[in-house]
């Protein structure tokens, strides 16, 4: 077992650049360094509290303006709350697609529908329907412009019935879901890739690729890690691999993919060369690139809980012969921000920005990285 040492920046180095004095739900930079972001928003109407986020711009000197206050959107005539669960930004920074988790009322009881749907919104705030229908999709999840600025590929979820096993006892097969693709101007999408199942996900949609991961078909079968194409609509396997826990993500530039294999492996892998590999020893969590694809950025814990910082610093990947198994190295991890903890956190695409959520009250802060 090989040990990585490499120097990284220090706390020092991490200088506060600005903040939003907003209760942030989510965020996301655009290619230009804008920050679109979600606050939230309660409200009651007719006796009942509802929440429907709204969605702000600011620039990078902290000027904002809001483009959607969820008071105002309305869908269908019972109450109706979301919450503003991803946002992603079209290449040319004019086109936004937020993720939405959904509440509709649908009785006098009070019992609701749970549901997921992508909005499509301008950075003006105007709504982009899909020609024919609205500009919410429905059941569309993890949504990304591709390079064009005018098509969408999103995901929706395959709904399988409950596996029977012995005794009666029931168990849900593993959640897989289906990509799909529209041009808001043309009409409804379709499904792309024949069908194909995945069981997550990582799209660079300034470059038309992603990868993923999928499962064999056999019950039990070995995780495949595919590259695609997502204009030629190709796919190409990358690799078998001994398992996957999670944290699947597609470097900027696009030439490297990152994933955990189990809770404590993490794994880095060339996309036009994919037996050139890395294996480290780091703790699963949720990761960001560093705009030269020479570091990671990992918050430690489930993704959906605050947990510290820390720098991943990446060997250089070494070729692994077919069959062969890469060593695992140790790798120091500094943290940053002073060990605090935070639940969300992004870098910019040109690496210079890191943003997080600060806990508890949910500013964000936006620090300059060396």
């Amino acid at each position: 077992m090989s040990t990585l040492a490499s120097a990284l920046p220090s706390l020092a180095q991490e200088k506060l650049a600005f903040r939003i004095d907003d209760e942030v739900t989510r965020f996301a930079f655009s290619g230009d360094g804008r920050i679109a972001y979600s606050t939230r928003h309660v409200f009651s109407e007719k006796k009942i509290q509802l929440q429907r986020d709204d969605l702000w711009i600011a620039e990078r000197d902290a000027k904002k303006r809001r483009i959607l206050q969820g008071e105002k959107f309305i869908r269908g005539t019972g109450p109706f709350s979301y919450l503003v669960r991803g946002l992603r930004w079209s290449p040319d920074g004019k086109k936004l697609a937020v993720e939405l988790a959904t509440s509709e009322m649908i009785n006098d009881a009070g019992d609701t529908r749970e549901g997921v749907a992508t909005l499509l919104i301008d950075d003006n705030g105007s709504e982009i329907p899909v020609a024919g229908g609205d500009s919410v999709i429905p059941g569309a999840t993890n949504a990304a412009w591709l390079s064009d600025n005018a098509t969408l590929i999103y995901s929706t979820a395959v709904q399988k019935p409950p596996q029977v096993t012995k005794g009666d006892k029931s168990s849900e097969t593993a959640a897989t879901f289906l990509l799909n693709r529209v041009r808001p101007g043309a009409g409804p999408g379709s499904a792309i890739f024949s069908g194909q199942e995945f069981a997550a996900l990582s799209l660079n949609a300034s470059k038309d690729l992603g990868v993923a991961v999928a499962r064999g078909s056999a019950s039990g079968g070995a995780f495949a890690l595919l590259a695609l194409d997502l204009n030629k609509e190709t796919k190409r396997d990358l690799a078998t691999l001994d398992g996957y826990a999670g944290g699947l993500s597609i470097a900027p530039p696009g030439t490297k993919t990152a994933y955990w294999l189990s809770n404590e492996q993490l794994e880095v892998r060339e996309i036009a060369s994919p037996n050139r590999v890395a294996r480290l020893h780091v703790l699963l969590g949720t990761l960001a690139w560093s705009g030269d694809e020479k570091r990671l950025l990992v918050k430690q814990g489930a993704a959906g809980k605050s947990g510290s910082l820390v720098w991943v610093a990446l060997p250089q990947l070494a070729p692994v012969a077919a069959g062969a198994t890469p060593s695992t190295q140790d790798v120091v991890l500094p943290s940053i921000l002073h060990d605090l903890e935070f639940r969300q956190f992004d870098i910019a695409p040109d690496g210079s920005l890191l943003g997080v959520v600060e806990p508890g009250r949910r500013n964000l802060l936006m620090y300059s990285l060396p």
